[in-house]
């Protein structure tokens, strides 16, 4: 049997944890590569580039450093001003978040800049869930930041990482929590695959956020 975790907060990637972000990105995508006179691409095409900061994915999907700033401009304009009411909740979001939020302070931590961040989660109802926790994003700089100094940023807040534990969906989100001592529970119903969230390290699997209420329980009294 582990130990109990004794947990103090729990930290939350943002796209394909809490949201359904892929309609809003591949549209936001879409219009940019339009913009830069490059063809469409599908959903599963986008889907492996929602979890690490835009101007990596960005490379990835045009191949062209110098276009770079270009394609990030453009996406953000879009982004901006259709990211609220393009973006889904996932399901369970409500009462999943208001359930743990009962017990331990949440916080999100995400690769996504904040200054979008807080008004998808207004949107959708839940900004409110996170005022013990807090909200924890990039800034609009085009520095690659990782997932780690992000989560970094939480565990200050939380006086330090002793006692956290990350829900995310990728294997940058085990990684960059890891790089702070703090276990991860990968999540299923996002981008990532049970393989990918099991080769970066995650130490627990859940289906979806409606399965994380009990598993949590279990992992903060040490029985999971």
């Amino acid at each position: 049997m582990a130990p109990a975790m004794a947990l103090r907060g729990l930290l939350f990637d943002l796209d394909g944890v809490l949201i359904d972000s892929l309609p809003s990105i591949l549209a936001c995508m879409n219009y940019t590569l339009g913009r830069l006179g490059r063809a469409p691409v599908g959903a599963n095409e986008v889907r492996p580039l929602i979890g690490p900061p835009l101007e990596v994915s960005a490379l990835t999907l045009i191949g062209e450093p110098e276009l770079v700033p270009r394609f990030v401009e453009v996406y953000r304009e879009r982004y901006a001003e259709t990211c609220a009411r393009e973006t889904l909740a996932m399901p369970g979001l409500r009462p999943v978040l208001a359930t743990l939020g009962e017990r331990w302070p949440l916080a999100v931590a995400t690769s996504k800049a904040e200054v979008f961040v807080r008004p998808i989660l207004a949107a959708l109802g839940v900004e409110q869930c996170f005022a013990r926790g807090g909200i924890f994003g990039r800034t609009l700089a085009l520095d690659s930041e990782g997932k780690g100094a992000v989560v970094g940023r939480a565990c200050a807040a939380f006086g330090g990482s002793q006692g956290l534990l990350m829900i995310g969906d990728r294997e940058h989100d085990v990684i960059g929590a890891a790089a702070h001592g703090i276990a991860t529970v990968g999540v299923l119903h996002g981008m990532g695959s049970r393989e990918e969230l099991a080769r970066a390290g995650a130490k627990w699997i859940a289906s979806d956020l409606y399965a994380l209420p009990r598993l949590i329980e279990r992992i903060d009294a040490g029985l999971a």
